[in-house]
């Protein structure tokens, strides 16, 4: 049955054949170029696809380079076209020297139907080609033209009519049988690896392209496998590096901001947010609106105007005093580009170093004023009875006393000094023991009770039975406590100076309910912090001068400071003693009413 179908259809060939082969061949030129510029149409459209889709978002530089890479891979004329017809990449000639394109016949159909093509005499290569246009979708939005030569058509044509007697029927059915198998098994193939690129698009990465073709579609399948894997790679490595970097500025002590031209905060870490005590997000925003520092906007108009790193002291009141070290710097995006992308401005706080360089030059000037006065007072009563007063008995000595004065107070003030120097450099040990707080006041009291007599004033001590060993340095206690008790005497005018002491549960906080603290009690529940207080009803410190107090020659009244023989230096001896033993130090004080002093203690046993 078979053989007569085949008979049949041999039969019928044979009939048509001769009738059809003068047709056909005038005929078959034509199907002939059709079918080739169809199915060329087609392969271009294809690789236009795939080539469109690694084509750069935004036409920002030359792609000569990327069309020539392609058109190794394709064998096809690349030119990319942007959205005004200025070609900004071709395969074969220079784009900058190749002319507007926008009036060419496949560009023209491309913009209206997305897909354009024509057949045409090259002015650029002198040759016929078949032009493929299609629009893409990027930011752009520009246009892809793929080219061909078609002096191939004019040889396969001319061989066909050669061939055509022999061949053309045998031809003709092979062709659309094999161009229909291939061509469906090559659309099923598209088909997946568009179904592919979709799920990879929208990201899901653990999709996988597998294809039953072998060759080159096979390869091609492989390839975007890899691809992808390599993609999904690089995205986890890029989001573990930008959360590494997130996390090193968030933990950032200073203040780091990444502003544009226009103003506005790109980039901003917590550490500025602190400095200015700001809690909403920054990003996005312009610097003036959310910081509104006169002083940072113009150390960037200054960076942008001389393109040079600026550094500047800004202060800032609020929600604190602090003083910041502002530094702008200018970058460059990409690194050849001449114009500024934008600002990186670095905020350090040098406010500790601001109040160290104020302490060291009030040192230095109070130490160079407090030797320099009673040197002077030394020298001129010297010079004085050098020149005569000496043989003047009585007047003699008065000035040798006044010497004398002058030289124990200058030798009080350097003792002072060398004691605070061994504090800090740690020569000084502090060697606690067991000691009697109710002793060492007796001590203290004993020492300065003449003194306290001549002004009227009293000296009174009010000390628990259960408080009364602590433990402590009891040589360096007693002089934290005679200078505390001697500034009590100096500043006191009437009324008296009074130590005491109270258990608190805690630090600097005392105990309302009472603790038991009998020593015929079965437990005894001690404190866990000793509370010693020394208070004076004398003439008190301003509020504004309590932060200073404890500051090597700092006075309140310098004057009177200086007339009762003060160095400037016992507080700061205080201070520093207290911290030696690891304790605590307050000061509370209401001018005209008088001064309390605390010092907080770990109790020697909490229960």
């Amino acid at each position: 049955m078979k053989r007569v179908l085949f008979r049949r259809i041999l039969l019928l060939y044979l009939i048509v054949a001769p009738v059809l082969l003068i047709a056909l061949e005038l005929y078959l030129s034509s199907v002939i170029k059709n079918n080739y510029i169809s199915k060329l149409k087609e392969n271009l459209l294809i690789q236009t696809r795939l080539i469109a889709e690694q084509i750069p978002l935004s036409f920002t530089s030359n792609l000569d380079d990327f069309c020539k890479r392609y058109k190794e891979k394709t064998g096809s004329r690349i030119t990319i076209i942007d959205n005004t017809g200025h070609v900004v990449g071709d395969s074969d000639e220079p784009s900058e020297k190749m002319e507007n394109h926008l009036d060419r016949p496949e560009i023209k159909e491309a913009s209206v139907n997305n897909i354009g093509s024509a057949i045409r005499f090259s002015k650029t290569i002198q040759k016929d080609f078949f032009y493929l246009a299609v629009t893409l979708d990027n930011a752009d939005s520009g246009f892809l033209r793929l080219s061909v030569p078609l002096h191939d058509l004019k040889q396969a044509i001319s061989d066909m009519r050669r061939r055509v007697a022999v061949v053309s029927l045998i031809a003709l059915l092979s062709a659309i049988l094999v161009g229909l198998f291939q061509t469906g098994k090559i659309t099923k193939s598209i088909e997946e690896i568009a179904k592919f690129s979709r799920e990879i698009k929208s990201g899901n990465f653990k999709a996988r392209l597998f294809l039953k073709e072998k060759g080159e579609i096979s390869e091609l399948a492989k390839n975007i496998n890899d691809m992808a894997q390599e993609l999904k790679t690089m995205l986890e490595h890029s989001q573990e590096e930008r959360h590494k970097m997130e996390e090193i500025l968030r933990n950032m002590s200073d203040g780091l901001m990444l502003i544009d031209t226009k103003g506005k905060i790109v980039l901003c870490n917590s550490a500025v947010k602190n400095f200015f005590g700001i809690e909403l997000d920054m990003e996005g925003k312009p610097l003036i609106e959310t910081l509104r520092s006169v002083e940072l906007i113009n150390i960037l108009s200054e960076t942008i105007r001389n393109k040079e790193i600026m550094a500047k002291e800004i202060e800032v009141t609020h929600p604190r005093q602090l003083c910041l070290l502002a530094t702008a710097i200018p970058f460059y995006y990409p690194p050849e580009d001449e114009k500024i992308s934008g600002i990186i401005l670095s905020l350090h706080d040098i406010t500790r170093l601001k109040q160290l360089e104020d302490v060291r030059k009030d040192f230095v000037a109070n130490v160079s004023h407090e030797i320099k006065t009673p040197i002077t007072a030394i020298k001129g009563f010297a010079e004085t009875l050098l020149e005569g007063a000496m043989n003047d008995r009585e007047n003699a000595y008065k000035f040798l006393q006044t010497i004398k004065n002058h030289s124990e107070r200058l030798n009080s003030l350097v003792d002072d000094l060398l004691t605070l120097s061994s504090i800090e450099i740690g020569d000084i040990k502090i060697e606690k023991m067991n000691v009697n707080l109710d002793d060492v006041i007796d001590t203290v009291f004993t020492t300065l009770r003449d003194k306290a007599s001549t002004k009227g004033i009293y000296l009174k001590k009010d000390i628990p039975e259960g408080l009364q060993e602590i433990k402590a340095d009891r040589n360096r206690l007693i002089q934290i406590l005679l200078n505390l008790v001697d500034n009590g005497i100096k500043f006191t005018e009437t009324g008296g100076i009074t130590v005491r002491a109270r258990g608190t549960k805690d630090e600097g906080r005392e105990t309302r309910d009472e603790c038991v603290l009998h020593p015929s009690a079965a437990v005894v529940h001690r404190p866990l912090f000793i509370e010693i207080s020394i208070e004076d009803t004398g003439i008190g410190v301003p509020k504004k001068d309590l932060p200073r107090l404890g500051e090597r020659f700092y006075r309140v009244d310098r004057a009177r400071s200086r007339e009762l023989g003060g160095t400037g230096l016992g507080l700061a001896l205080v201070k520093h003693l207290v911290k030696a033993h690891e304790w605590e130090m307050q000061i509370e004080s209401t001018q005209g009413k008088g001064t309390k002093v605390k010092i907080i203690i770990p109790s020697v046993t909490k229960n």
